[in-house]
């Protein structure tokens, strides 16, 4: 389950490939560091720093939890940039169209979609063209 903080986040960020790149790397750094972490927590004797009983389990177990998180938060990001490399194809094969053709296909969508199904294909441009812009 994705956090409303997180969401926020990638949407602050969702047009930007890069940073969306970077979030991605932060999110696999912090996965080793609690990787390295538990190895080295479940291995340690108390008097090293280790936990003992119950209380090792409960943390091991809050440390999985967050592992999860992660595994999810970062498929999210990855396929938000799956979209972003999609569109800017999708982008780049129109391009090569005359623009002759492009308001032909402007009119046919008008006259034979729905009107909802039309605003729907011009919001779904719209992202499309911020996200070459942005």
């Amino acid at each position: 389950m994705l956090t409303e903080c997180f969401t926020k986040k990638v949407t602050e960020i969702d047009y930007d490939k890069e940073l969306l790149i970077t979030f991605m790397n932060e999110l696999d750094e912090e996965k080793r560091s609690i990787r390295s972490f538990m190895r080295k927590y479940s291995n340690e004797p108390k008097e090293a720093g280790g936990g003992v009983g119950s209380e090792r389990y409960r943390k091991l177990r809050r440390l999985k939890d967050r592992l999860g998180f992660l595994i999810e938060e970062r498929e999210y990001v990855r396929l938000r940039i799956g979209d972003l490399k999609a569109n800017r194809k999708l982008v780049n094969r129109a391009v090569k169209q005359k623009v002759e053709f492009c308001h032909a296909f402007l009119a046919a969508a008008e006259s034979n979609l729905s009107e909802e199904q039309f605003l729907d294909l011009e919001a779904k441009a719209m992202n499309i063209l911020c996200e070459q812009i942005g």
